[in-house]
This record gives structure tokens, sequence and C-alpha cells, in this order.
């Protein structure tokens, strides 16, 4: 009896100890969870502001696109609804756009419901008349609104004042204006799903003439405290998007959770101490711990290789005892390397839990998820209906995977390549079923990544193929049967060769000239395009010390770099190496880089880039028009060159919409005051329309198909004699 009551006293003090630790942990977690609530919103609020900001500054591009062809037509302007169309087509998020002589709107495109527009005096009946004044005196673009139109609606107008050269002095013309809706400005932002999901959020800005806030878009429900507030730059002012979400973390369910911990331990503690069982309940966690262990993955928690073995055996007896199908699925992050590289493993494994989570919400409850690899996952689909209910099933898995992470303070995006394997019809046994997967997972890469493929006996064909090119590309790359071809980049203005791209072609020992399509694709999903590109940078570095040494004319020499190899973790310490050991001069060797290298992680990109121009390296944008930059973050990149992707170059000719996209790069890398080079020319008609465009660079067949390296140093750098004797090079 006495024993009894002591056990009750510290089964009592266990209790005490417990809720009142609990009370305390769950005090602290709710603060946590507070916080991070407030972190989400401004994250939230920064990219809606980002995408708003993006829009806006895309959208006004158009007025500086109309003002360039007011001045090259002299301020007449005969095809003005052909052209505003073709701007339209080209850069989305605009109404309308508008040519306002002398203040008055005399043209509308499109005229459909905004004729009440026409014969509009900004400068006289205005309410923003202020405004305008401004933009003519300041020679600048100003944003007037948001107000409501003569035609209906609400909106903001873009009025860039244009002055135009007479009698030596610059003379006001009028105005360029595109007007921009301001349901359409909001329809790019996620700030009705937001709303649909509890936020409030209000877009607002301080009126010139009132000094008050004018809320011009919010939510139906008012902001609450504490809200986030992030500024939103526009011409001639500030807006203010302000986002908050009520506070959904309530600290009772823990308060709850904690007195049910407690109690159960108390009286756990109590029973333990009257039944002499405690080594027999250890000895039973322990080993269930070492087989749990023994079958699961510990950073994810999911079963592993061993127990999806398990899952498979069975799985493929019941189907061909029943006459069920299932399909196995292996899944491979794409390019998960480079997250570790860049951020860090920690930040790589924080990655690999989210996308576990994210598995595990797609899956029924009886399908299975196991982690097989490091970045490696495998899902067993039981009781599949058919081949097109598996392809929907990842189709929706793809998309899934291609949502935003975030990763502490940091956003990245990545993709996912998957194999699939029918059950019982690719294979009876798990080894075979696995090694199927594998080799349609390495087929989905091979065809570009972040998409799935079926196993099919064709492709063993193809996996032994690929192989056969991995293992010769690593023998030439140490029997340096590698070499290097150089494509001419030239001055369209004084004809002469300012500079080369670096190309890589192979001399197979058997097979010849191999191109690059047949074995770069090999090379980036093999990891050998790293040590390639080192090789061409090293190559470019030498020739460049040995036209030096010849006495020849300097000159620049370009070097292309994968996506892979620009987020290697060694790649600055390397190019630092090369320069010192070859003593060029940095400004003689170009790196470029393709659009899709940088998206992923911008904030990283730029870090990069500005280091390599630290070296005094230039850096030029590749296949420029083809990815997915904005114009705000080309405001923002350290670039030197865009170079205008060939398939543009190839349709000026005739395509309206491919001159036009051509014609607005050209503009606004004048605006940005960077260099331009124009690939692929391969006709004088294609040279002829970007001299009229001012194109100052280019590249292509129509001047030199890529020379050898004998070639290269022989090459005089003026070009006049070669020039197409029936063209005239633009003054």
């Amino acid at each position: 009896m006495k024993s009894t009551k002591i056990f009750i006293v510290i089964a009592s003090l266990v209790f005490g100890v417990v809720f009142g630790s609990g009370l305390y942990l769950t005090h602290l977690r709710h603060n946590s969870l507070h916080d991070q609530q407030n972190q989400l919103v401004a994250e939230i609020g920064h990219s809606q502001a980002s995408a708003l900001q993006g829009q806006l500054s895309s959208s006004l591009a158009t007025t500086y696109i109309l003002a360039q062809e007011v001045i090259r037509t002299n301020g007449e302007f005969p095809e003005f609804e052909k052209y505003a169309d073709s701007v339209l087509n080209s850069l989305s998020g605009v109404s309308n756009l508008q040519l306002a002589p002398q203040g008055i709107v005399s043209q509308i495109y499109p005229l459909a419901g905004n004729e009440k527009a026409i014969g509009h005096n900004i400068l006289v009946d205005d309410k923003r008349r202020v405004d305008a004044l401004l933009a003519i005196r300041e020679k600048q673009l100003t944003l007037a609104g948001p107000f409501e139109l003569i035609q209906g609606g609400v909106a903001v107008i873009g009025r860039n004042p244009v002055f135009i050269e007479m009698d030596g002095r610059d003379q006001f013309w009028g105005f360029t204006s595109a007007l921009i809706f301001l349901d359409d400005l909001l329809s790019i932002t996620e700030l009705t799903k937001l709303e649909q999901k509890g936020y409030s959020y209000r877009l607002s800005r301080i009126d010139p003439y009132t000094g008050q806030i004018d809320a011009f878009g919010q939510s139906e429900a008012a902001l609450t405290e504490p809200y986030q507030t992030q500024s939103i730059n526009v011409p001639n002012g500030l807006w203010t998007l302000a986002l908050s979400q009520p506070d959904q973390f309530s600290p009772i369910p823990g308060y709850l959770i904690s007195f049910i911990i407690a109690m159960t331990l108390s009286i756990l503690l109590f029973m333990i101490l009257l039944q002499p069982q405690k080594l027999r309940t250890t000895v039973e966690e322990k080993t269930q711990e070492l087989k749990h262990q023994a079958f699961h993955d510990q950073l994810t928690g999911l079963g592993n290789r061993y127990l999806l073995y398990e899952q498979l055996n069975f799985t493929i007896g019941n189907a061909v005892r029943n006459g069920t199908s299932a399909s196995l699925l292996c899944l491979d992050l794409d390019d998960f390397k480079r997250i570790n590289d860049t951020m860090g493993h920690e930040m790589g494994d924080l990655l690999l839990q989210k996308m576990t989570k994210r598995f595990q919400q797609s899956l029924r409850k009886n399908d299975i998820l196991a982690r097989i690899g490091g970045d490696e996952f495998a899902i067993l689909l039981l009781d599949t209906k058919s081949v097109s209910h598996v392809q929907k099933f990842t189709n929706k898995l793809i998309e899934l995977i291609r949502q935003p992470v975030v990763l502490r303070n940091s956003e990245v995006t990545v993709s996912a390549s998957i194999g699939i394997s029918m059950i019982p019809e690719n294979g009876k046994d798990a080894n075979i079923l696995l090694r199927n997967a594998d080799v349609a997972l390495y087929d989905a890469k091979r065809k570009g990544k972040n998409q799935s493929a079926f196993f099919e006996s064709a492709m063993q064909e193809t996996a032994m193929r690929h192989l056969q090119v991995e293992q010769d590309l690593r023998q030439s790359l140490n029997h340096h049967d590698l070499f290097l071809v150089y494509q001419p980049i030239v001055n369209l203005r004084t004809q002469k060769v300012i500079g080369f791209e670096a190309l890589i072609r192979w001399q197979h020992p058997q097979q010849g000239l191999v191109l690059p399509d047949q074995f770069i694709p090999v090379a980036e999903t093999t990891g050998l395009v790293i040590p390639l590109g080192y090789y061409v940078m090293q190559e470019a570095c030498r020739l460049i010390k040995k036209r030096e040494e010849l006495g020849l004319e300097p000159v620049s020499i370009a070097i292309n770099l994968s996506p892979q190899q620009f987020s290697d973790s060694k790649l600055l310490t390397r190019i630092q190496e090369l320069l010192s050991e070859t003593k060029i001069r940095p400004e003689l060797l170009e790196i470029e880089i393709t659009e899709t290298s940088i998206m992923d992680n911008i904030d990283t990109a730029i870090a990069t880039l500005t280091e390599l121009r630290g070296m005094g390296l230039s850096v030029a944008l590749d296949d420029f028009g083809t990815g997915h930059s904005s114009l705000s973050q080309l405001k923002i990149l350290p670039v030197d060159t865009l170079k205008i992707d060939r398939s543009f170059i190839n349709g000026i000719e005739g395509d309206d919409s491919d001159r036009s996209i051509v014609e607005a790069i050209l503009v606004l890398s004048s605006k940005l005051k960077l260099n331009v080079v124009a690939e692929g020319i391969e006709t004088a008609e294609q040279l002829t329309i970007l001299e009229v465009n001012n194109c100052p660079f280019g590249q292509g067949y129509l001047f030199d198909r890529p020379l050898s390296e004998e070639s290269m140093l022989e090459r005089i750098t003026d070009l006049s004699s070669a020039w197409p004797s029936h063209h005239s090079p633009a003054c």
C-alpha cells in the first residue's frame, strides 16, 4: 500500500512536469507558427508585387517601341494599326495603344469600344494634365491613374512624350500611350486565389493631389493586423501592396494534446512501476526500431529498396494469380546535384523531404511510395485500370513537382523524369521490373527531362547505344579526339571580324566526324558535359595566347557554358586558374549562357555572373527570346551582350511577328546599353533588315562557316572582300 502511494506521487509529479512543459512548448510553437505565417505572407506579397511590377514594365515598354517608330517615320506613322497589332502580339498585358500628336488622341488600336477617346485633348481637358505636362518637361514616361475612362472601365495609362529633331532642336511631337485595364493587370497575379484561401489585400497609392491613401484594388474582407506591405515602383509614383491573413493557429489543441500526453505518460509510468516489465518493453521497442531501420529510409521515413522488393514480389504474384494489373514508376529529380552543389546538402535533404510530402498527397491509400536512391523514388500503383490511367496520373504528378518549393528563404523550381513498367506485362520479377523502369527513366531524360516514358523493348537497344557513346566519349576526352572550330562574329557596320565563337567537334576513331547534336545530349545526361566545357575553355584560352605570341590582332573568343557547368561549384575557381596559367587578357574571353541556366535560381545566377565580370570577362545571354527571362530581370542581370536566337533571324524576311520581336529586342537593348549579336544570318535580305534596325553585330554562314584553328589564325579580320557583292553595307 505504501509503495502504491509513492507510485501515485511519482506519477503525479510526472504529470505536472510533462503538462507544464507541454503548455510552455505549445506557447513557443504558437509564436513560431505566427512568425512563420507573417514571413509567408511577406514572401507571397513580394512575389505578387514583383509580378505586378514586371508586367507593368513589360506593358509600358510598348510606348518606347511606338515612340521609336514615330521618330523613324518623322511623325507620319503610315501603318499604325498594323504596327500596333504586331506590338500587342509580341508584348502582352496592354488593352490598347494610342497616338496623341500635340496631346490630342487621334489613333487608337484596337478602336472598337474606345471611340469616345478619339479627340480627347490630354493637355487641356484631362484630369491628369499635370502629369502630362510633367512628362513633356522631364522628357520621361509617366503613368497616369488608375482612373475611370471616358469609354468605361478603370485603367492606368502610360504616356511617353515623343520629341522629333527639327531645325537642330528637339520639338515635342505628342504622346505614344499604352492603356492597361486595372482588371487585366491584376489578373496576372494570384490575389483572387489568395482571397479565396482567406487572405486579404489592398493595392493603393498616395493621391498626389489630396495626399490621402487611394485604394484602387482590394479584397472584400478588410486587412487584419499585422499586415505586410510591398512597394511597387511605377513611373513618377509608388504603389503599395498590403497583404494579411487571419491568425490560423490556436494554442488550445496544443494545450489539450499536452494534457492527454501528460495523463497518458503518468498512467503508463504508474503501470510500469507496478509491473516489472521495463526491460522486456525496452527490448521489444529496440527490436521494432531496428526492424524499421532495416526497411525504411531515415531521411524521409519511406520504405527503402528492400521493402519495395517485398511489395513488388507480392504484387507480381497477386497479378499473375488473379489477372489484375499494376505499374511501377521510377522517379528521378532532374539535375538534383545542382541543388546540393549550389545550396548545400542540408537544403538538398530538405527538398527531398518536401517532395516526399507532395508524392504522398498524390497517392491513393493502398499505393506504395519508396525511396530507392539519393534522389530516386519508386511508386507502386496497385489495381491499375489502364495505360491511359497511369499516363494521366504521371502527368498530374509532373505538374505537381514543377510547383515552386520554398527552402528556408529561397524559392526553387525542380522537375522530374519518370520511367514506367507495367505489371505483369513488362516483367514477372522484381529485378527485371526495376531494370525496365530505369531504362524507361533514362529514355525520358534523354528526350529532354520533365516527362514520363513507358518501357518498350526498343529502349533496351537505345540504352545500349547511349552507353556506347558515353564510353567512347570518355575515351576521346583522354585521347584528345575532340577539337574546336571557330565561327566569326562580325561588326555589321565596319565589316570587320571582332571575335569568334568556339564550337566543339568530335573526330571519332571509327565513325569519323561526329557533330554536337549526336553526343552533347549524352554528355548532358551523364555529367560529361562539365569536363567537355572545361576542355573548350582551356582550348579557347590557349588559342587566345597563341594569337598573342604570333603577333596577331587580338580578338575575343566566346565559349558556351551548359546549365550544369554554370551551376558547378568549381566554375569560378577553374576559370581563375586558367586565366592565371595562360596569362591572357580576361576581356578577350566571353562566357555565353542560356536563359534556362539562370531562371531556376536567379539570385545565385546574378552572384555568379557578377563574379565573372569582376574577373574582367564579358558575359553574353545566348538564344535570347526563347527562354523565360522578363524585362525586369533583364534590367538586373549583369550581362554585356544579347544574342538573338537564329529562329527569329530565319523568319524576319517573311514573318512580321519575328521581325517585330527582333526590332523590339534591338530597341530595348539600346535603352539598356547592351550589345546585340544576331545569330544565323544566311541571306543578304536578312542582313539588310538587321542593318536598317541598327543591329551592331552578327554571325552566320553569309559571312563564313566555322573555321579550323589553322584557318582562324590565318584569317584576315576585314570581310569587305568577302561581303556579298549585291549588298551595300549600311553607313
